[in-house]
C-alpha cells in the first residue's frame, strides 16, 4: 500500500530554551529550529521501514564534537518498532535496527564545528496509534539538547475497487460487444425500459460479444455486477 505523510510543526517546549544553544535541530530543508521542541508525522497504517523525517544537527559549540544520538521510547504501541541512521551530513551513516529498549544509544560521529549531522527516523507502524520518540544529542558526557517525534498512525481506508464499462458499437444492430475493465468476471444483465431481464449471463472474459439481432428496437441498460464492487450501468440503444 503506498502512503499519505503530513508534516506539521508543534509549539509546545519540551523543556525551557537557553539563551545561547551549542547545537541546533531542524526538518531538513526546513531553516526552523525545533530542537526542546516536538516534530509529529501522521501515516496511514500500516507502514512498514517507512521514512519518516530527516532531522538536521547543527554543532555551534565553536570546536568540533564527537556526538551520538540516544532514542528513548516515551511510549510506543505494542507491535510497533523503529530505528534510526546518524552520520554527518551529506555522507553515508550507520543505520541501527529495531532495539527494543526504551532507551538506547547509537555510535558516535565526528562533526566540525559548524557542521552537520543528519538523523534519520523509520518507524513500522502495523496498527493505529500514537508514539512519541525522544531523540538526544550528546556529546558522551552530557545531553547538549533533544527533540521529541511523534507519529500518529490512522488505520487505512481500503477504497474499493472500480469497474470500467464500454458498449460498442452503440446504437446497435446486430450485435454488441461489452468490454469490462477492473474485474476478472462478472454477471452481466441487459434489461429493457420496463425492467425485463432480456439477457442474462455470467462473463469470465474481459470482452464479451453479445447477439442482439433479435432485441426490439428501442432503449435497454447493460449493467454488470461482481463481488465487491459497485455494479456499473451503460444505456445502450437498438437500432436494425
Amino acid at each position: 500500500m503506498k502512503k499519505i505523510i503530513l508534516s506539521l510543526f508543534s509549539v509546545t517546549l519540551i523543556s525551557a530554551a537557553a539563551s545561547a544553544q551549542s547545537i541546533t535541530i531542524n526538518v531538513d530543508g526546513t531553516p526552523t529550529d525545533i530542537s526542546g521542541m516536538e516534530h509529529v508525522e501522521i501515516v496511514v497504517s500500516p507502514v512498514s521501514d517507512e521514512h519518516l523525517v530527516d532531522f538536521v544537527v547543527t554543532n555551534n559549540t565553536g570546536s568540533t564534537q564527537t556526538l551520538s544520538v540516544t532514542r528513548r521510547h516515551m511510549n510506543m504501541p505494542a507491535g510497533w518498532s523503529d530505528y534510526f541512521c546518524w552520520g554527518v551530513y551529506g555522507q553515508f551513516g550507520n543505520c541501527y535496527l529495531s532495539y527494543p529498549d526504551a532507551v538506547w544509544t547509537g555510535g558516535t560521529e565526528s562533526i566540525d564545528n559548524g557542521g552537520q549531522g543528519l538523523l534519520s527516523s523509520y518507524i513500522n507502524a502495523p496498527s493505529s496509534g500514537t508514539s512519541t520518540i525522544r531523540y538526544y544529542i550528546n556529546d558522551g558526557a552530557s545531553y547538549l539538547d533533544s527533540v521529541d517525534l511523534v507519529i500518529t498512525s490512522t488505520a487505512g481506508i481500503q477504497e474499493n475497487p472500480t469497474l470500467s464499462l464500454n458498449v460498442a458499437p452503440n446504437p446497435a444492430d446486430n450485435f454488441v460487444n461489452i468490454n469490462m475493465t477492473g474485474v476478472n468476471k462478472a454477471n452481466v444483465k441487459i434489461v429493457d425500459v420496463l425492467g425485463n431481464v432480456v439477457y442474462k449471463e455470467m462473463v469470465a472474459e474481459t470482452t464479451k460479444k453479445v447477439d442482439v439481432s433479435r432485441f426490439k428496437n428501442g432503449i435497454y441498460f447493460i449493467t454488470i455486477e461482481s463481488e465487491g464492487i459497485k455494479p456499473t450501468t451503460r444505456k445502450l440503444i437498438i437500432r436494425h
